[in-house]
């Protein structure tokens, strides 16, 4: 993506423009927070849908205990959700009740 944004805007490595600056010049977002949108999007799908489907059993579900391979344990699911709502600045506590409402999980989605 990047590299067609360079090649539109005319600018070369020589230019040596940051890609954050590239970003701001065009005002397209970057794509982690593309990705944090993506993900609270199906975050607040989850939240309003039914205990009973199968998304959210498998969100809410622990698999038994197994032996681990080493180094670090490989993110889940719901690592990714607490670590997009600590760069939204939403509440844990708070999750269930924004997501219900559609328009403010909207705002705080954008």
């Amino acid at each position: 993506m990047m590299r067609h944004l360079r090649s539109i805007m005319r600018i070369t490595w020589v230019d040596k423009v940051p890609s954050k600056e590239v970003l701001e010049r065009t005002g397209l977002p970057s794509m982690e927070d593309l990705l944090t949108r993506k993900n609270l999007r199906w975050t607040g799908h989850l939240m309003r849908m039914s205990p009973n489907r199968l998304p959210n059993k498998s969100i809410y579900s622990q698999m038994p205990s197994v032996h681990r391979k080493r180094g670090r344990p490989r993110l889940r699911f719901k690592d990714t959700i607490k670590r997009n709502q600590k760069l939204r600045d939403i509440k844990t506590h708070s999750l269930a009740s924004l997501s219900q409402q559609r328009d403010k999980w909207r705002e705080i989605v954008k």
